[in-house]
């Protein structure tokens, strides 16, 4: 226990005490297991996987018909790398559980990566049958088909599940393979371009060991999750949400990811100006609120919280952007160009920052650099309505 959080150290003194009480007064194996098992969630949930493999093994063997220590103790085994160990805890807790789609995904991975494909296609499709349309399972049958060499399987598969689930980084990543097997260049570039727009790949939910980062006594790794989840189960974000502010009432970070959850800017605000109340050199709350602001419409506040993000560390092409802007509606526009100018240089391909600065440059009277910039947002994105106007604006205006 040393340098855990207090509370866990008597959060497992507790479990532990209850365990062998239970042993002590000879309870029922089954009121054991569940004991030990309980207390193999704690140490899950708090990084002590050789207590937890400890605890699981126990409650396994003494409920041999309850599939969930069978299952988080193949959980854990898979953590290690072993494979062909986790095979026979992964098909009792079907046997158990035919029910629990996520052990049928997790055998298929498992069967996949010992070389048994066709127990692996049986297990994704028994994952398909009880979540239709599921993306992990069809993305799981087109490595399959690319393994065998049945590449027009795999695009099918892929094309399929892209049309229900667009939003799948994986299929697009997965799809640009298939296409540059086949030659189209120009094809995958686009769906590899489309997988790196939609971000990182998140492992499919499982309520069984999802549920464990309730029980973590970790701040931090509370925070991260809360993103993870805010839109694959919210009830379940805010849940970690709730147990996070709990275990650090003053934690300016805590307050900082509130912000990106709640309905109303006005309660993003109350969330990052509660952020910095407990810590007035938070860099990113400080940086958020001044975005905020600007949108608000208080330019001048705005300045002054991001020249402070800035001069804290903050050096992402977003808080100078929204500096540039709020120093541009106070018609400070050579402080306002400088700024838009560093947001450009940190991130000249996106399109939104070259606006930005093609509107500065605008209120600055600088009308061919104005012109210039919004031509290069058209190169970033074809056909952008805003910009077209603009730029005909412009030109009509200097042609007068």
């Amino acid at each position: 226990m040393a340098g855990a959080p207090l509370a866990f150290g008597q959060a497992v003194t507790e479990g532990d005490r209850l365990l062998r009480q239970a042993i002590r007064a000879g309870a029922m194996p089954e009121t054991v297991a569940e004991m030990a098992g309980r207390l193999g969630d704690l140490y899950q949930a708090n990084t002590h996987g050789d207590l937890a493999e400890a605890c699981y093994r126990l409650a396994s063997g003494l409920d041999t018909d309850n599939p969930r220590w069978l299952y988080l103790l193949a959980f854990r085994l898979q953590e290690r790398g072993e494979a062909e160990a986790v095979t026979p805890f992964l098909e009792r807790t079907v046997e158990l559980a035919p029910g629990y789609a996520p052990a049928w995904l997790k055998l298929a991975e498992n069967r996949f990566k010992q070389g048994a494909f066709e127990e692996a296609r049986t297990a994704y499709k028994r994952r398909l049958a009880l979540t239709a349309g599921d993306p992990w399972a069809v993305l799981g049958l087109a490595r399959l088909a690319i393994e065998l060499g049945e590449w027009g399987d795999a695009e099918s598969h892929l094309l399929g599940a892209i049309d229900a689930a667009p939003e799948f980084a994986a299929l697009h990543r997965l799809l640009a393979t298939v296409h540059e097997h086949y030659g189209r260049t120009v094809a995958g570039e686009a769906s590899r371009r489309r997988a790196n727009e939609l971000g990182r790949f998140y492992a499919a939910p499982d309520p069984w060991v999802d549920g464990l980062i309730a029980q973590s006594f970790d701040v931090d790794w509370l925070l991260l999750n809360i993103s993870r989840y805010a839109l694959l189960a919210p009830d379940f974000s805010q849940t970690l949400f709730d147990r996070a502010r709990n275990l650090a009432p003053q934690n300016a970070d805590v307050y900082v990811a509130l912000h990106e959850h709640v309905e109303t800017l006005d309660e993003a605000r109350r969330a990052l100006e509660m952020a910095i109340s407990f810590d007035d050199s938070h860099p990113t709350a400080h940086a958020r609120l001044g975005e905020l602001l600007y949108r608000q419409g208080e330019h001048d506040h705005a300045v002054k919280l991001l020249r402070r993000a800035v001069g804290l560390g903050v050096d992402t092409p977003s808080a100078h952007r929204y500096l540039g802007l709020a120093l541009a509606e106070l018609g400070r526009f050579d402080e306002a160009i400088v700024e838009l100018e560093q947001a450009v240089a940190r991130a000249p391909g996106v399109a939104d920052i070259r606006y930005s600065f093609a509107y500065a440059l605008q209120r600055a009277g600088r009308r061919a650099d104005a012109i210039r910039e919004l031509r290069r947002v058209l190169e970033l994105r074809p056909g952008d309505e805003l910009a077209t106007n603009a730029i005909a604006n412009l030109t009509a205006g200097a042609t007068r």
